[in-house]
């Protein structure tokens, strides 16, 4: 019969998986848990004082398909079978395919296995000889291995090594031996999840910063690049107006054409170039806003006046739907008229038939401004990309050449409109079927502050007709 003298009674035994349960589950650094789990059960159940000597955790490597020792017991015998070892503890690696372990044995059966012959758990890769002469050195005459399983599938297996014969181990130690296993199973889990995370938040932590270094770097190779060229573009432009201006002589039809396409490439570069001084200021927070109370009415219709000119050159209408009311919002005089004519402009280039109409409406809050031309119309597909940097139409490239965009109008008109504390919205029913851009002007005053942000930016509202 097996001697249960010293064998912890049911209390002392609840109270200490309760304290087992809380050091293990508390702790979610991997090294950390993984020693614990191998002490705790000598140190906490008193498994120590019933001939449980060495205790041994090895973790499943699906890469390597092996299994690997990971921790062992702090105990004279642990150290007494790592003095006559062959190999250093955390070399001892068993192929998952060595069937003949018990280890691989409980690992992949998922049951006990309990062996008095040390060879059956360490070989290969410790010879026989060997695993007898560590057995002898610690006194170790009995060893039970438990599989560790998360949901059905093992993960790890514990071996227990003791000084008693298996006859001696009673029903009680193995139950809590197999409670004690999921438990470790579970905490084993936990921390190499832990442990993947934070692994993970520091690599993109790492990665972060790097992509804020890199933004950085390109935002000042743009502002000086944009620097560098902006003289040398505008020194070009003057010397080919001077040519179409007959300083040079008189030109031939063929030289003259030309000669335009080489002034309408370098003022489609000089807007380029200014566009990308503008944005990095912007996304650099370094645009100020002179915000004051205007009649938007009005200055629509002040703006109109010289757009309608290219209106009128292109066979189509320009008006303005409320011309004789008037609207007040708060807003700064330059940026809303580049703004207006951004968005007048990107219609005149897609309208080829019908016209342009500008209509201002008012709630209790916002002065409303739309541009609804009859163009070319956005895809859904398309609207996805609207204000977005360097966001042209994939329907709309050709048009864009010729007219001179840079691709990046709607893209400021967004910073500016969302700087002034307006939203910006782009609606189209599809191809040919015409688009409305609609942006809001505060009609309150701005709250005091010296300088406007715009780092941030909010998401721009597509809405769909």
């Amino acid at each position: 019969m097996p001697n249960n003298k010293l064998t912890p009674d049911t209390l002392n035994t609840l109270d200490a998986l309760w304290k087992l349960e809380k050091i293990i589950l508390d702790t979610l650094d991997f090294r950390e848990v993984v020693q614990k789990v191998v002490d705790a059960i000598l140190t906490e159940l008193g498994y120590l004082d019933l001939g449980y000597k060495v205790v041994v955790l090895a973790l499943v490597d699906e890469d390597e398909q092996v299994l690997k020792r990971v921790s062992l017991s702090q105990t004279t015998e642990a150290r007494k079978t790592r003095e006559v070892s062959e190999l250093p503890f955390d070399q001892i690696v068993i192929p998952l395919n060595e069937e003949k372990n018990l280890c691989i044995k409980a690992l992949k059966e998922g049951t006990v296995q309990i062996t008095q012959y040390f060879p059956d758990i360490l070989t290969p890769p410790i010879s026989p000889e060997n695993a007898i002469a560590s057995q002898k050195n610690a006194g170790i005459k009995t060893s039970m291995v438990y599989p560790l399983q998360i949901k059905g599938k093992s993960i790890g297996i514990m071996i227990f090594s003791m000084n008693k014969r298996e006859e001696e181990v009673t029903d009680q130690e193995k139950a809590l031996l197999r409670y004690f296993s999921d438990l470790v199973a579970m905490a084993v889990q936990n921390s190499k999840l832990y442990s993947h995370l934070e692994v993970e938040r520091s690599q993109l932590k790492i990665l972060n910063e790097k992509l804020e270094q890199l933004d950085r770097l390109k935002d000042d190779f743009l502002s000086v690049a944009s620097h560098e060229l902006r003289t040398p573009m505008t020194i070009i432009k003057s010397y080919l107006w001077m040519l179409n201006a007959g300083k040079g002589g008189q030109l031939n039809q063929k030289q003259t054409e030309y000669l335009n396409k080489a002034v309408t490439s370098t003022e489609r570069m000089i807007a380029l170039i200014n566009d990308m001084l503008n944005i990095s200021r912007m996304e650099q927070g370094r645009v100020e806003f002179d915000i004051k109370k205007l009649d938007i009415v009005e200055l629509i219709r002040d703006i109109l006046v010289d757009l309608k000119v290219k209106a009128d050159e292109r066979k189509i209408y320009l008006e303005l739907e409320n011309q004789n009311e008037q609207m007040f919002g708060f807003t700064d005089l330059g940026k809303f008229t580049e703004i207006l004519i951004n968005l007048i402009g990107n219609s005149l280039k897609f309208t080829r038939e019908g016209g342009i109409k500008v209509k201002v409406t008012e709630d209790d809050n916002y002065v409303n401004v739309s541009v609804i031309d009859t163009g070319a119309g956005i895809s859904i597909e398309d609207q996805k990309h609207l204000f977005h940097k360097f966001g042209r139409l994939d329907n709309s490239y050709q048009t864009v050449a010729e007219s001179g965009g840079t691709g990046l109008g709607l893209y400021i008109v967004k910073l500016y409109i969302e700087g002034m504390r307006g939203t910006v919205q782009a609606s189209s029913d599809g191809i040919n079927k015409g688009s409305t851009f609609s942006f809001t002007i505060p009609k309150s005053p701005p709250p005091a502050q010296p300088k406007t942000d715009l780092t941030k930016q909010p998401e721009v509202t597509i809405v769909k007709n």
